[in-house]
């Protein structure tokens, strides 16, 4: 070979390389980039990814195309006529070149006048453009509280997997021992029987937990269009659940606060102002608009005693007989009343939606100082067996039942992890309280 082909085969495998490199290395950290601790950063990437978000993010653009639509003046249009072209005679008759010496020749501008309407048909848009992008950011909210839900489905279903593992292992043990007692007959066969079945009881369990963080998982990545990995440890699966309803607020903010920070109530109070805007133009529509015409008007034709230059102005002004708006006002009251109405229902049913999601919040956390009591102390004697166990005090089947009645409560309280976890989302939802994404001027 050539140095040249030898150069070009090296360069040839040497960017391959590179981009496999780099291929596989952002596909690593797409999958490892899912970060179920940054609230932020899980709303950016619900923001650029989430299909329905996008789709709110386009009927945005769209209303500023609207806006901006109504911002542009009408344009003006271009009328040009040949005119006084003879056929037959000539007056005077018997002509030469007639087609030279009669016709005119005008050409005029025509503009549009709006009266009273402009300027509330462009605030009627800009309302829009507030309605949308609130909702927009009330989209926003919604898939990043069931993204928090899917994520907390992943933890808690995760830590339950890890537990009933444990108390898979340890049945097995008792059961093994157990079915030693039987077969010297120290108890009863059907005790194993008992034994038996209990550990099917907690394989199903362990099976549907896994089922269920699987399926958590998928829908993560649905809402994310990206893999959804399982948290690095049970730690930080519980750290997450805890991170989540410890942040709650303590009080709850007024009403007029929570309609300030809730995108859907904004959103409606938009839909109101926009809705008067257009009553407003479509009571105005009884004032007719304006057509103003100017022109010039060359005239060859002068033997006959006709201007040859010449200016013209004219009016046109359409008769509202007819149609007067009132289609268009209907329109606007019934979006107005809509509006209205759907605020009215949020303004009465959030207190009471948020008393219940406090008390649900309240009753999971005094039931887990409750039951962390229980915990500690089946910690504690689960120690003291195991340590009795080495001194050869007591049997291998008092230490594994005490290790399956500790286990048994920390089930319980990952339960009320998870029911803690989901009220502390309802109290957020509910006053509206999520990392919002200011809406850019395009989707670029």
């Amino acid at each position: 070979m050539r140095r040249w082909e030898w150069s070009a085969w090296v360069t040839i495998v040497f960017g391959v390389a590179a981009l496999w490199c780099c291929y596989g290395s952002s596909t690593a950290y797409a999958f490892d980039s899912v970060p179920y601790g940054d609230e932020l950063a899980l709303a950016q990437l619900l923001w650029e990814r989430a299909a329905e978000v996008l789709q709110a993010r386009t009927a945005l653009e769209q209303g500023r195309s609207a806006l901006l639509r109504a911002r542009t003046y009408p344009n003006p249009s271009l009328e040009g006529a040949w005119s006084a072209v003879p056929i037959g005679k000539t007056n005077p008759p018997g002509l030469s070149d007639r087609l030279d010496r009669v016709p005119n020749y005008s050409v005029g501008l025509a503009e549009l006048i709006e009266i009273g309407k402009r300027q509330p048909r462009i605030a009627a848009r800009s309302h829009d453009v507030e309605r949308l992008s609130a909702e927009a950011q009330a989209v926003l909210g919604d898939r990043f509280f069931a993204l928090l839900e899917t994520i907390g489905t992943i933890a808690t279903n995760q830590r339950r997997v890890g537990v009933l593992e444990e108390q898979i292992r340890d049945g097995n043990e008792l059961l093994e021992l157990d079915r030693a007692r039987a077969n010297r007959g120290e108890i009863a066969p059907l005790d194993v029987d008992v034994a038996e079945v209990e550990q099917a009881r907690l394989r199903a369990l362990r099976d549907s937990a896994e089922a269920s963080l699987l399926q958590a998982q998928t829908d993560c990545s649905a809402l994310l269009s990206l893999p959804c990995p399982r948290f690095p440890n049970e730690e930080a699966a519980w750290q997450f659940l805890v991170q989540t309803y410890r942040s709650v607020p303590a009080t709850d903010p007024t009403m007029e606060e929570v309609l300030q920070q809730r995108p859907d109530a904004r959103a409606l109070q938009a839909a109101i102002a926009a809705a008067q805007k257009d009553a407003v133009v479509a009571q105005r529509r009884v004032v007719p608009d304006v057509t103003v015409r100017a022109g010039y008007t060359y005239d060859q034709f002068t033997m006959a005693g006709n201007q040859r230059n010449s200016l013209g102005f004219g009016v046109e002004l359409p008769l509202p007989v007819f149609d007067r708006g009132q289609a268009d006002l209907v329109a606007a009251r019934a979006s107005e009343v809509q509006a209205r109405t759907l605020l009215e229902i949020l303004r009465q049913n959030t207190p009471e939606h948020l008393r219940m999601a406090r008390e649900q919040l309240g009753l999971a956390l005094r039931r887990m100082e409750q039951l962390d009591v229980g915990v500690a102390k089946a910690r504690a004697m689960r120690d003291t067996l195991v340590e009795a166990q080495r001194a050869g005090g007591i049997s291998a089947i008092e230490v594994l039942v005490a290790r399956r009645n500790y286990q048994d409560l920390v089930r319980e309280r990952i339960e009320l992890d998870q029911d803690a976890f989901e009220a502390a989302l309802r109290i957020r939802k509910l006053i509206g309280l999520f990392p919002k994404i200011s809406p850019k001027e395009s989707l670029e």
